[in-house]
């Protein structure tokens, strides 16, 4: 670093929490800045301060953020500074103030690294899909002032404000007492805030100096529509506010930035629909392009129609219990069934699924898998459906009539006091639940 300047560039990054990432990338861009720009300082800033925070507590390295490199560089006597955005509210501490360019600043920039990327993985088949991760969402996130929480800097009495979030404002309003302290109300709102279910997380943090504030997350990733934030906090009472410092929003909630086969996406969740057909969940970003393929999960076939088969084994058990042959419709139950499972044994026997003389299906796992793999499992599929819908309409019959299978019986008879149009019950089930003419 030239320290014999006054001129600085300030090379401001999301940050990564990989090291390798970091070498390749950042630190590589950053000396191609210093070797293009020898006459000036160069300093560093991120603004994940996530990212910034796992450095710390797992490497001890330390990245600072961009309000404290522009304060690093004002104590260095830097008076001309290159940077964009947030040096802004520093304009006062600076004699001259240039703005660099982003790397993807127009369409023309955007057309170039597509084309880029593109050429270099032109080998794609048709089953697969290149996604190119620019960040994932994340959730808002409002700081609160740090106070010290034994002092008392609001006074007794009623406050209230009102949270709006998903279009809905929420009123909230707590009392504080005379022997109240900052901590105690701080603790009372993060309370009111968890316990209504709104979709936000309120924590009260402490940070080095052992000063306490309201941290307030948003369940929710990303933003929607023309609004900025997920949630916001407003309230009549300014006291309240600017001692609390609750309404402030640190971190801003963005969506996903990602490109699938060079066209670049935006998705308010990580999680999201590719081709309307296919979910996918965006896990983290990596240095390399990931390529997604679809292959048949022939295991997961097999172990779904295990299932389906197992619920129809198991009402075939039912009619051979003991217990069950009291009923006199036990018998008809178990005949229909088998009746059924006679019709499609053939069909069902070519495919892997065996009839057995008891009525109930086995099924030959090998031959499904290798249905799955060689592309004939639409046939299973098939008779599977058609075997289902027998079932189906069977199990419709016996919910429309169950004193066929049972063994009570039911007698209407005609109301002897009144005279109806129709004086017989409609059903003959509907003394089951109505009973006034015996």
């Amino acid at each position: 670093m030239n320290q014999q300047t006054d001129k600085a560039i300030l090379v401001v990054s999301f940050g990564t929490s990989y090291e390798a990432s970091r070498k390749a990338t950042i630190e590589k861009i950053e000396q191609d800045i210093r070797n293009a720009f020898q006459d000036h300082r160069i300093y560093r800033a991120w603004t994940s301060k996530f990212i910034i925070s796992i450095l710390k507590k797992r490497d001890n390295y330390t990245v600072p953020t961009v309000k404290e490199a522009l304060e690093q560089m004002i104590t260095d006597g830097i008076e001309n500074n290159i940077m964009k955005e947030e040096v802004l509210s520093y304009k006062e501490s600076f004699d001259k103030i240039a703005f660099g360019t982003p790397l993807l600043a127009d369409s023309k920039d955007e057309s170039q690294a597509i084309n880029a990327v593109t050429t270099e993985f032109s080998d794609l088949k048709e089953t697969e899909a290149l996604v190119f991760m620019g960040h994932g969402t994340t959730h808002q996130v409002n700081t609160g002032n740090f106070l010290q929480p034994n002092q008392k800097l609001l006074k007794p009495g009623t406050y209230s404000f009102d949270l709006n979030i998903n279009n809905l404002t929420y009123e909230f309003e707590f009392n504080v007492s005379e022997d109240e302290n900052n901590g105690d109300v701080e603790n009372k709102i993060a309370r009111l805030i968890n316990r209504s279910n709104i979709g936000l997380n309120c924590e009260v943090k402490t940070d080095s100096l052992e000063n306490k504030g309201l941290v307030i997350t948003s369940d929710a990733t990303g933003i929607s529509g023309i609004h900025s934030t997920i949630f916001s906090i407003k309230s009549d009472n300014s006291e309240l506010i600017n001692t609390l410092g609750m309404d402030r929003v640190s971190s801003y909630p963005y969506n996903a930035i990602f490109s699938v086969n060079g066209s670049e996406q935006y998705s308010p969740s990580n999680e999201f629909m590719l081709n309307k057909t296919f979910s996918v969940k965006l896990k983290e970003t990596t240095d390399e392009p990931v390529t997604l393929s679809l292959n048949t999960d022939d295991n997961s076939i097999a172990d779904s129609i295990d299932e389906l088969i197992s619920g129809y084994n198991g009402l075939v058990k039912i009619t051979e219990s003991d217990n069950n042959k009291i009923f006199e419709g036990n018998d008809r139950l178990k005949l229909e069934f088998s009746r059924i499972a006679s019709k499609y044994r053939t069909t069902l026997n070519n495919n892997g699924l065996k009839v057995e003389d008891d009525g109930s299906v086995s099924v030959d796992r090998q031959t499904v898998i290798e249905s799955a793999h060689n592309g004939t499992i639409d046939n299973i599929f098939n008779e599977l459906n058609n075997f289902k819908s027998a079932l189906m309409k069977k199990a419709e019959d016996i919910s429309t009539n169950p004193m066929n299978y049972v063994n009570n019986k039911i007698v209407a008879y005609k109301n002897p006091k009144y005279a109806f149009n129709d004086p017989y019950n409609l059903s003959a089930y509907s003394g089951m639940m109505f009973n006034d003419y015996c």
